[in-house]
């Protein structure tokens, strides 16, 4: 079926304390672990059905799946070989989980990799316990229900037309420089925002403290 919705969830490396979150994604979700990522599969006691990485910050694990393992020294990130496999394979569903973390160059890197999700028609996000980040055009509707505050930013060109109803902070049918940190940290007035641009790609992070 042509408008088949098929989910994948990509589980990064980068270090950190709180996977709770996890579970919310994983349930009816195809699992693919970013070389060391498997590390929290285990445990979370969840089985990974896919595993790649070039195993070089982790041994390659002894695992009941599928594994693809890649050349240390590539083009590709690990977690961005994930991206297009997962695409590949045609799943246009993609959450990744564990991709924001101390290293700048890594998440920035996985930000890229929800660009290039955004370019070949494929829903992605990056998501820790604190925030969700995705890239959004025409319009987009948000609720407050997860989190507290969003911020968005024109992502390389300049957002002709940009508005946004229902917040603490509106606009109407505003240019957005990408050098512009005008529509950082706004916040909601009613309980579903409204962000709509005419035209560039708007990148769109949902935050809580």
């Amino acid at each position: 079926m042509a408008n088949e919705i098929k989910k994948c969830a990509i589980i990064s490396g980068a270090p950190e304390e709180d996977l709770s979150y996890y579970h919310s994604y994983l349930s009816d979700r195809y699992i693919i672990c970013a070389d060391s990522g498997y590390k929290k599969c285990d445990s979370l006691c969840v089985k990974p059905n896919l595993i790649i990485g070039d195993f070089d910050s982790s041994l390659k694990p002894d695992a009941d799946c599928e594994i693809i393992e890649l050349q240390v020294r590539k083009d590709d990130s690990d977690t961005f070989h994930c991206v297009k496999e997962a695409i590949d394979r045609g799943f246009n569903d993609i959450v990744i989980l564990g991709g924001i973390g101390s290293r700048i160059d890594h998440t920035y890197s996985n930000i890229l990799s929800v660009n290039y999700c955004f370019d070949n028609n494929v829903k992605c996000c990056l998501v820790n316990s604190n925030n969700c980040i995705s890239i959004i055009s025409n319009q987009e509707v948000i609720s407050k229900n997860i989190y507290k505050y969003f911020s968005v930013f024109a992502l390389f060109d300049e957002c002709k037309g940009v508005s946004i109803k229902g917040a603490q902070y509106e606009l109407e049918n505003y240019d957005l420089n990408p050098r512009s940190q005008l529509t950082q940290s706004n916040a909601f007035k009613d309980e579903k925002v409204i962000i709509k641009v005419d035209s560039g790609k708007i990148l769109l992070i949902l935050s809580n403290d």
